[in-house]
């Protein structure tokens, strides 16, 4: 397993240094062919990164895995804002994800990627009994994690009510929901919560929602995983707002 702060691979290295993220060290195998290392060495440069070129097995340390690309780095931990400073700030259409204590590391990463890859403009998260960003997530997300405003809410119900104080909308991602993301007209503003993978919307998440949304399944398949899930919704909101 990685160290604490450890990133690794060369996307995810190459978003942390694109996006301005603070990072300590980039360690740089002697024995990498890469070329996008050359390109990231050369970024680092001119940000002041201090780099330094090691031996493979040095890196092997360091990730806890050979599967590195022949690049890593030691970063300060994740920023978080807070959802005032969000908002303070935010545009007039405006799509934020709420995520009701999501477990799993690698669905936060995929759900990361999909979110900045639907214009997403901002990712909430629960402070407690939910995965935060990682060096595994920012791995899942191959560095995306970097290009998105992530906020830590230790009350998603409270968290909720300052959005609406704001003017979105919130609608719970859930399969008993009465109305498909398909036919959806969605407000300029809209807040999406998504639940745990096996439990779903919390009782009290979903009620204070303002309408449950459902994805239309075929073969009577149950449910979609969490991350596909959310990828889907994301882009149809984005989508349906032309």
């Amino acid at each position: 397993m990685a160290e604490p702060n450890i990133i690794f691979g060369v996307r995810p290295v190459q978003e942390a240094v694109q996006s301005g993220q603070t990072i300590n060290r980039i360690y740089v195998a002697k024995e990498s062919r890469a070329p996008a290392c050359k390109g990231i060495i050369d970024a680092a440069k001119q940000q002041s990164i201090p780099f330094d070129f090691v031996p493979q097995a040095k890196i092997n340390d360091l990730t806890g895995t050979k599967e590195h690309q022949g690049i890593a780095a030691k970063i300060s931990p994740i920023d978080y804002l807070s959802l005032k400073d969000f908002l303070s700030t935010v545009k007039e259409t405006s799509t934020v994800l709420l995520l009701d204590q999501l477990h799993h590391p690698k669905n936060l990463g995929l759900i990361i990627r999909s979110a900045v890859g639907a214009g997403t403009s901002a990712l909430v998260l629960t402070e407690r009994k939910g995965a935060l960003v990682d060096e595994s997530v920012i791995r899942a997300s191959t560095g995306t994690v970097f290009r998105i405003p992530l906020v830590k809410a230790g009350n998603l119900s409270q968290a909720m009510q300052q959005l609406k104080d704001a003017g979105f909308w919130i609608y719970g991602l859930d399969a008993q929901g009465e109305t498909s993301v398909f036919d959806m007209d969605w407000p300029r503003r809209t807040a999406l919560v998504l639940g745990n993978e096996t439990k779903g919307l919390r009782p009290n998440i979903a009620k204070n929602c303002d309408a449950l949304v459902s994805i239309p399944l075929a073969n009577d398949l149950e449910s979609l995983n969490a991350a596909m899930a959310a990828g889907i919704a994301l882009f149809q909101i984005a989508h349906g707002r032309g």
